[in-house]
């Protein structure tokens, strides 16, 4: 159980959204690194999440990227789990994104096998579509995707949305992130690191609250928290998933 609550708010966590964010790809030639310093609270569970990114437009219709999350979490032994720490990348994401239109994109993702206990075990591969809609002062972007995740039956599919409010100097923004899924897998559940039956409880949500300051013509300042709630995430004895980040965007 452990392991199937901390792979998916992995996943979806800051960052590692469908093919970096649901806006328009960048223009042809530029491209953009990131790095992300984020702390994850899902008691007993707790740890640093470091996250490095990088994404490049060659067309003017394709962008490519990167994401590689490091997690680095305890668990508390105050609550009958055993102490132990879980150290290691979580599922580095390599990402394409085709830009069918001004407003709507397609992305499909790939996920590699994580080295951290935590992380997902298999390839998973997610792949969806995206529309937005750019204003004066207002962004409101929307996606829907399909996860195929450990082991190709923890399926699920998945509605994005998020609105930016455009100030003079600085961005305010709030998302919303629904999953909807049945699978039938082996997770950690009932102690740390024994296996049993997990079936159900797959739908939850992921809220993002942040703003984005510019520092420089090139660089970005982002900081915003993320919670989670829904049975996918509501496991007895155990707090939903909660991380602050704050990240660097440079563009080149």
């Amino acid at each position: 159980m452990f392991k199937k609550t901390v792979a998916t708010f992995a996943l979806l966590t800051a960052m590692s959204y469908a093919s970096w964010d649901n806006l328009p790809i960048l223009k042809q030639g530029e491209g953009q690194v990131a790095g992300q310093i984020g702390y994850m609270t899902m008691d007993p569970i707790s740890g640093p999440l470091l996250t490095v990114g990088v994404r490049y437009t060659p067309l003017s219709w394709l962008e490519i990227s990167a994401i590689a999350p490091f997690g680095f979490f305890s668990i508390d032994g105050n609550k009958e789990y055993g102490d132990s720490n879980s150290y290691g990348i979580m599922n580095a994401k390599f990402g394409l994104k085709f830009q069918l239109s001004t407003g709507f994109s397609l992305y499909v993702d790939g996920y590699l096998p994580g080295s951290n206990d935590l992380a997902q075990d298999e390839f998973a591969a997610d792949f969806g579509l995206q529309h937005s809609n750019i204003f004066t002062s207002v962004i409101w972007a929307k996606s829907f995707g399909y996860m195929l995740g450990d082991p190709w039956t923890n399926n699920y599919i998945h509605f994005g949305t998020e609105i930016d409010i455009l100030f003079s100097s600085f961005t305010i923004y709030a998302g919303l992130n629904i999953i909807m899924g049945q699978e039938t897998s082996i997770g950690y559940c009932g102690g740390y690191g024994s296996s049993c039956s997990d079936e159900g409880g797959n739908n939850g949500i992921l809220v993002d609250l942040g703003f984005k300051i510019p520092l420089t013509d090139e660089v970005t300042l982002d900081a915003a928290v993320e919670i989670s709630g829904g049975d996918r995430f509501n496991i007895d004895g155990i707090e939903e998933p909660m991380t602050f980040s704050a990240t660097l965007f440079y563009n080149f």
